[in-house]
């Protein structure tokens, strides 16, 4: 158990939080049933990282570069080099901005020192520094151990839902009654949507993961329900942070600009500390992520450049393991404390690039699921591979909508 839990529920990251609030904020609780189908292609394809990890004894980049040409695994590195810094990003983002939420409500910046931004701007350097020697000077037992427990906290998102008192009748009737709107801003957070709950780097994430920890075919069942539990909590968790946002802000009919409007707009609302829970879950979610993204990008590059990896090895054993990790830290927090530096959209992006992305990554993992060469006995065939594809046809029509939606004229 761990790597499939972990994988998952990081994937509700500061993105991840900006989408499912936005998506609450301007389409109400319309949007929730995407969370059903989205979920099962999310089991669906957990299971499938999960069974390549422990028959392969390797990581999705290592396998790519084995079975695709050179060049095709290139493109792939820029690809997820790309969207990844994008998403650390984002994390450092949504330290900042869970930080903002409360010097703004505490009006830390009405003297003449700017105190809130002081500790803004400390709370994402120390953050920073937190994560890189946590990982840098941690084991992967350890590092595991961290990761489950900082999981427990995205209750405080259920909390603040339950606190903002939302008409269940109207979240319920919107998770299983499907809607749809052929409008470019719903089509833009529906792929947003999709691209922050199941995203390409969580795919080498959590195979590069479960080979590290080395489990073996005899625990594989196990392994596969980690990754069942977490594909259902994380989203269990958006579903909650989408119902909170529309009993709020979409009631109230207001209007967010920013990560910090969304929690502050729930302390006139739903109280105070209702407002402290949402800006405690993003700080929790934004520093868990924080580590997980840039590892994630580690063990991908040097997968497949056949580079040595792994948290149990030094900085000496895996230079560009840990120098990559290290990079991308630093460069992910010195892009947030840009004045003025657009933090809502850089997180919205950042998930709807994943989303676009997504079929690609998809059309890697199945090609190697069908190999019976690499899965033996659980190779996929039949029905099973069909929906796989079915449902990659499915994203890139959605992601042809899109692009299209705009040039059509439809909608907003």
């Amino acid at each position: 158990m761990g790597p499939g839990l972990i994988t998952a529920t990081a994937d509700n990251d500061s993105g991840g939080i900006a989408t499912y609030a936005v998506a609450g904020a301007q389409f109400g609780y319309s949007l929730l049933w995407t969370l059903i189908p989205v979920t099962i292609l999310l089991v669906y394809t957990l299971d499938i990282s999960t069974k390549l990890g422990v028959m392969t004894r390797q990581g999705l980049a290592a396998l790519i570069r084995e079975k695709f040409r050179i060049r095709l695994t290139l493109m792939l590195l820029v690809l997820v080099l790309l969207a990844n810094f994008g998403t650390t990003v984002s994390e450092f983002a949504g330290i900042l901005s869970s930080f903002r939420i409360v010097s703004v409500d505490l009006h830390l910046n009405a003297g003449k020192i700017p105190w809130g931004t002081i500790l803004e701007t400390i709370a994402v350097i120390a953050s920073g520094v937190i994560v890189w020697a946590f990982i840098v000077k941690g084991s992967y037992k350890r590092v595991e151990k961290i990761f489950l427990t900082l999981v427990l906290f995205y209750i405080a998102y259920i909390i603040s839902a339950i606190m903002a008192k939302p008409d269940w009748n109207a979240a319920m009737t919107g998770l299983v009654v499907p809607t749809m709107q052929f409008d470019s801003s719903y089509l833009f957070t529906m792929v947003g949507l999709i691209g922050t709950t199941i995203t390409p780097w969580m795919y080498f994430y959590h195979n590069a993961t479960v080979a590290e920890k080395g489990i073996s075919e005899e625990d594989l069942k196990y392994s596969r329900i980690d990754a069942w539990i977490g594909s259902i909590v994380t989203d269990v968790v958006a579903f909650f942070i989408v119902v909170a946002s529309a009993a709020t802000i979409f009631a109230h009919k207001l209007v967010v600009t920013t990560i910090d409007d969304i929690g502050l707009s729930l302390v006139p609302i739903a109280g105070q500390y209702a407002g402290y829970l949402f800006a405690f879950g993003l700080f929790n979610a934004s520093l868990f992520a924080a580590a997980i993204l840039p590892l994630s990008t580690a063990y991908t590059i040097c997968e497949a450049l056949g580079w040595e990896t792994g948290i149990d090895l030094s900085f000496e054993e895996a230079p560009q393991f840990y120098s990559i990790f290290t990079g991308l830290i630093v460069l992910g927090a010195l892009v947030v404390l840009i004045p003025g530096a657009p933090l809502l959209m850089i997180m919205r992006v950042s998930q709807v690039a994943n989303g676009i992305l997504l079929p690609i990554f998809m059309v890697y993992l199945l090609l190697l699921a069908q190999d019976e060469k690499l899965m033996g006995k659980y190779a996929l065939k039949g029905p099973v591979l069909w929906f796989g594809w079915a449902s990659g046809a499915v994203l890139i029509v959605l992601d042809i909508l899109l692009f299209v939606a705009p040039f059509l004229h439809i909608g907003g």
